[in-house]
């Protein structure tokens, strides 16, 4: 859920972000292998990007997962196509407008990589609106709302987020954000039965620039609130993660 705001590289910029994330929750690890996303300003208000990452699952009981016997076992993820768009910059050049948020328009096409992938997922999608307000110098609150689709379901999973970023110094941020997630069309496998599933995530973490093209950044987080009781809760999920944010080129 982090990671995404609204700003949009600036033309002729070419940025990589390369993550690891490491998750618990009883019984399975999961470990995202170092995911890869470019970043390539194309106008002063449209940025293209290519992302491609996977999950490797440590299973502490194969046989409890009839679908999934081996031990571990590594999800490779689809190959995501995408652009943001800008759609209205906050500054709005005076300061009567300074409570319009900046706002920009994500959208992703999911193309599988394998056989198998295409046959379970044979094309996903994205859209997701964002926005933010600079309350300060220092301070910004970014907020948003998307929908995700598998196969162009028509009911897809929707996502929101609410955030507050600190930047105290010129390297150093501080963020706070809520992730949630609602499925409408959620499968129950014991019964049968559709129902609406939902799940609240609360992450935090830093990030510091170690150089004028290079960033690093931490984060946490954990299980506010699962539907399926017997996942809910900080000790049922957590996660934490480390990345690099490297801008290759610039005009």
């Amino acid at each position: 859920g982090a990671g995404t705001g609204s700003e949009v590289l600036g033309k002729g910029y070419i940025q990589w972000e390369a993550g690891f994330e490491a998750a618990h929750i009883p019984g399975l690890h999961y470990l995202t292998l170092p995911s890869s996303l470019f970043r390539f300003g194309v106008h002063k208000r449209i940025e293209l990007r290519l992302e491609y990452g996977g999950v490797l699952a440590i299973n502490d009981y194969p046989d409890s997962i009839p679908s999934s016997p081996d031990s571990h076992f590594y999800t490779p993820l689809p190959l995501y196509i995408g652009a943001k768009f800008l759609l209205c910059d906050h500054h709005g050049g005076s300061l009567d407008r300074k409570w319009i948020p900046r706002t920009a328009l994500l959208v992703n096409v999911g193309v599988p990589l394998t056989s198998s992938m295409a046959q379970m997922v044979p094309i996903s999608g994205l859209v997701d609106l964002l926005f933010e307000h600079e309350v300060t110098e220092w301070l910004s609150i970014g907020y948003d709302i998307g929908a995700h689709w598998e196969e162009w379901a028509p009911t897809p999973d929707i996502f929101a987020s609410l955030g507050v970023n600190f930047e105290p110094t010129d390297h150093l941020g501080l963020f706070l954000e809520s992730y949630n997630i609602f499925d409408p069309d959620a499968l129950d496998l014991a019964t049968g039965k559709r129902y609406t599933h939902c799940h609240v995530n609360l992450d935090f973490g830093l990030t510091y620039a170690v150089h004028p093209r290079v960033q690093l950044d931490v984060n946490a987080g954990f299980n506010l609130y699962n539907s399926a009781t017997d996942l809910s809760g900080p000790k049922n999920h957590v996660f934490v993660g480390l990345g690099v944010t490297w801008l290759i080129r610039h005009p």
